[in-house]
């Protein structure tokens, strides 16, 4: 795959006009965060390949900056998930280096990203795992993805409903904006088509652990949707009714 931008940088502003109530703690935790990831990006920078020395003669339109492993094959079903896979080291460090401070929900927003819980809701399924909330980049929604900047941002919510942290990135791609014959792929690994809505994803849990695989979409150790916040409705397309 062709590179269109590598941006390994974390995005940082600190006005806006919103006031939010999170833990204190959050911002230590990104601070930390990307002290410790950046070490790592160095350690492990001679590991990391361009995707012009693993894809060679490919011409499509998303970015691949390191090939981990061989593309699974790209889902359509009902289930919302994929098959596991793997990510590279150095790969995996400038992706997390890259949002360390979007811990931060202020930092997230300044930034472009917006949340989407009015519009689709909390995403839960009761039988895999917990999602949780997504804050969605619009600038961000066409045929180029990029480790550093993914398209959507998701939280964890805790049992009052408010976000207690970053713990995965969505990479997507709209249907509509994708004229491949074949899935886009990241990391090595094939997108799959939203069950409901018209975008290719690709689920990566970069900040909290996924027992079931870093690509799947459910997380069983991740928090189901608390009361009294709108779940995801698969029939209207958007956010439905919150638990009884």
């Amino acid at each position: 795959m062709a590179p269109f931008r590598q941006a390994h940088q974390i995005r940082a502003a600190h006005n806006i006009a919103q006031d939010h109530t999170r833990p204190s703690r959050r911002g230590r935790r990104a601070v930390a965060a990307t002290a410790a990831l950046a070490a790592l990006v160095a350690a492990c920078g001679s590991d990391a390949k361009s995707a012009s020395d693993t894809t060679a003669g490919t011409t499509t339109a998303v970015t691949v900056v390191s090939s981990s492993a061989a593309p699974t094959t790209a889902s359509t079903g009902d289930d919302h998930s994929m098959d596991a896979g793997t990510m590279m080291p150095a790969d995996q460090a400038a992706a997390m280096l890259a949002t360390a401070g979007f811990q931060d929900i202020e930092t997230a927003e300044a930034a472009g990203y917006a949340s989407t819980i009015d519009a689709l809701g909390c995403f839960e399924n009761p039988d895999k795992g917990g999602m949780g909330v997504h804050y969605l980049n619009d600038s961000l929604m066409d045929a180029t993805v990029d480790i550093a900047t993914p398209e959507a941002l998701v939280y964890e919510l805790d049992a009052q409903g408010k976000v207690a942290g970053l713990v995965a990135h969505e990479y997507i791609v709209p249907i509509e904006a994708w004229t491949a014959a074949e899935a886009p792929t990241l990391f090595g690994v094939s997108f799959h088509q939203h069950p409901v809505l018209p975008l290719w994803v690709l689920h990566t849990w970069l900040w909290k652990e996924n027992p079931t695989g870093m690509f799947q979409d459910w997380n069983p150790a991740t928090r189901l949707c608390p009361a009294d916040v709108p779940i995801f409705d698969s029939a209207k397309g958007g956010a439905g009714d919150p638990h009884d």
